[in-house]
């Protein structure tokens, strides 16, 4: 029995997980990546403890899966949505295939520290898509390597808890969330929102994707409206019109934050890159499938030899006139015959 998946992402993704602590490791590496972005709103949040002798990179030389595919093609396939926050979060609009920000990065760090362990370039190659929906659905099909690094651990894919539905990487950041309301609309904290939307008619906040909803729905009516706006601008033009109760800001500020009330959730959200869960595929071995037919065959045919002979055992007896049960016969004759006592 041979057991495969050719998109295991299970070695892929420690090699992802040992880059991530390398450069968590590196002293003031954290602090160099938020200040060059102006981002200074990613927390530390650590799952994994660096340790260089204990986060070990999966060889070359026996690569597998998702890991065999990036180091032959020399592309790490990355899936993400296109949108653009300006407070040094990221932009992935102006330009999508030199992103910049925060996130763009750390990716970029990642992909470096991979290059210099296996001694060859390995680019990143970004894939955009609509929704992250449609980004994790990606990443559960094989068709990229991995999603950006700032996906929230918490939310769901298609019907099932994402955390349980996905792999993921180590902890690469955490974020402190925050609605924001017009200003002077009354609206300054996450219990007023509630009673806001709840009051209706309007019940549209903004988000910029599922996941973001996903994580901070527990906050709101169950009725609210969820309306997915992937550039900040036009999320804050929303707001200012009425069109949306709230917007929310998954890191940083509104871009103009003096025309809002600004209010945290009060949820820290970690940041992941999500990878795809192995799932082997079983097939028998020819070579078994032939001996296990052969030790079947010669079982049955055993068997039937051995029916076969005590069948011909019993009509050799039955011919001699001594079947193989007369003596219960006369038994039975002789109990018959017995004189009663007097």
């Amino acid at each position: 029995m041979t057991c495969v998946d050719d998109f295991s992402s299970d070695q892929l993704s420690i090699a992802v997980d040992s880059a991530i602590m390398e450069l968590q490791g590196t002293k003031g590496w954290f602090h160099e990546v938020r200040s060059t972005s102006g981002y200074a709103n990613a927390l530390g949040v650590f799952s994994c403890t660096p340790d260089a002798d204990k986060w070990v990179f999966p060889a070359a030389a026996a690569a597998t899966g998702l890991l065999k595919r990036v180091l032959d093609s020399g592309e790490l396939k990355v899936a993400g949505v296109q949108w653009v926050v300006n407070t040094g979060a990221a932009d992935y609009k102006t330009d999508p295939e030199n992103p910049t920000g925060f996130w763009p990065k750390y990716l970029t760090a990642i992909a470096e520290t991979l290059s210099a362990q296996y001694g060859k370039t390995i680019a990143v190659k970004r894939v955009y898509y609509r929704t992250s929906v449609l980004v994790t659905a990606a990443v559960e099909s094989g068709e990229v390597d991995m999603s950006e690094p700032y996906y929230y651990i918490s939310g769901f894919h298609e019907d099932q808890p994402r955390i349980e539905a996905l792999a993921f990487s180590c902890v690469t950041a955490g974020l402190a969330s925050k609605f924001f309301t017009k200003l002077g609309a009354g609206v300054t904290t996450t219990d007023l929102l509630y009673d806001a939307v709840a009051a209706g008619p309007n019940r549209a906040v903004g988000f910029i994707g599922q996941g973001n909803y996903d994580a901070v729905s527990a906050l709101l009516p169950a009725d609210t409206t969820p309306v997915f706006v992937t550039n900040a601008s036009e999320m804050d033009a929303n707001v200012l019109s009425g069109a949306l109760v709230a917007g929310y800001i998954s890191e940083g500020e509104p871009e103009d934050a003096d025309a809002f009330d600004t209010f945290e959730t009060g949820i820290i959200s970690p940041r992941v890159a999500l990878f795809r869960k192995t799932k082997l595929v079983c097939t028998a071995d020819d070579e078994g499938v032939v001996v296990g037919g052969i030790i079947i065959i010669a079982v049955l045919a055993g068997v039937a030899l051995l029916l076969a002979s005590i069948l011909a055992y019993a009509i050799t007896m039955e011919k001699k006139g001594t079947p193989l049960f007369m003596p219960l016969v006369n038994e039975a004759k002789t109990v018959e015959m017995k004189p009663s006592a007097v």
